[in-house]
């Protein structure tokens, strides 16, 4: 597990973590210990690696447990569910036990962000130096990127209101910090050559496949997943609605 100031976060994405809490439930009915699991997984019980996994589980809250690991009801009930509907509000409930991650998506109000915003919002949040946030980035940015379909938006008095300090499109955007800022994609024309129009940053190859859709101006970039297409087919048919009341551009 990785930590930031005082906020705790896996360094393992949710996905890879219910993989291995699938193991558990099938081959262990649910309980092991740490040497016997260390096994299956053909790793050392007292290697980084393996550390790093189990940490994880346990800030997802699939596992604890410290000698023997054994799955939580909502690690059961998303890697061995009743119901489909079952496994996704296990998994919600899972994505949302990291602090970190909630106050990050509800700043972004479930947008994805950029790296330079989510270094900056990071920096905001936890108070970390800027160098120790630049060593942790690639790491933060890859699992919360994959969870944050799940994540829900702020609901407080603010809700839906955009962090005003860093890119909102004023003056203090003129450092290069972009955002991809997809209502006005939605809604607004396609940008005339050689206007200014939000680009969102080229994502870092990690080398996991990733869902890209381009838009005039912009583009979504996310993790290939279950949710992260959940949420692209909601843009998709939002900008549909937008071109068939003649709101948008009349073609893609």
């Amino acid at each position: 597990m990785g930590k930031l100031s005082h906020y705790e976060y896996p360094d393992v994405p949710l996905n890879n973590s219910l993989d291995i809490g699938r193991r558990i439930a099938r081959e262990f009915m649910g309980s092991v210990s740490r040497a016997t699991l260390a096994s299956a997984l053909q790793m050392s019980d007292r290697g980084g690696g393996f550390g790093a996994r189990i940490g994880a589980m346990r800030i997802w809250g699939i596992v604890e447990g410290r000698g023997t690991i054994r799955l939580t009801r909502n690690g059961l009930r998303a890697v061995n569910p009743l119901t489909p509907e079952e496994s996704s509000m296990a998994r919600r409930d899972l994505a949302t036990s990291v602090p970190l991650f909630m106050e990050l998506a509800g700043r972004l109000d479930g947008l994805p962000p950029d790296r330079t915003r989510l270094a900056l919002l990071i920096e905001d949040i936890t108070g970390a130096g800027r160098m120790e946030i630049e060593r942790r980035l690639p790491v933060v940015a890859r699992v919360f990127e994959d969870v944050l379909p799940l994540l829900p938006t702020s609901n407080g008095p603010d809700g839906g209101r955009r962090d005003e300090r860093i890119g909102s499109g004023g003056e203090s955007d003129d450092q290069g910090l972009g955002f991809l800022d997809i209502p006005a994609l939605l809604d607004g024309p396609a940008p005339v050559s050689g206007e200014y129009a939000p680009v969102a940053e080229t994502p870092v190859d990690t080398g996991e496949p990733r869902i890209e859709v381009v838009f005039p101006g912009g583009r979504i970039s996310l993790p290939e997943s279950i949710a992260s297409l959940d949420v692209i087919i909601q843009v998709l048919q939002e900008r549909r609605g937008n071109l068939s009341r003649g709101s948008g551009p009349a073609a893609f």
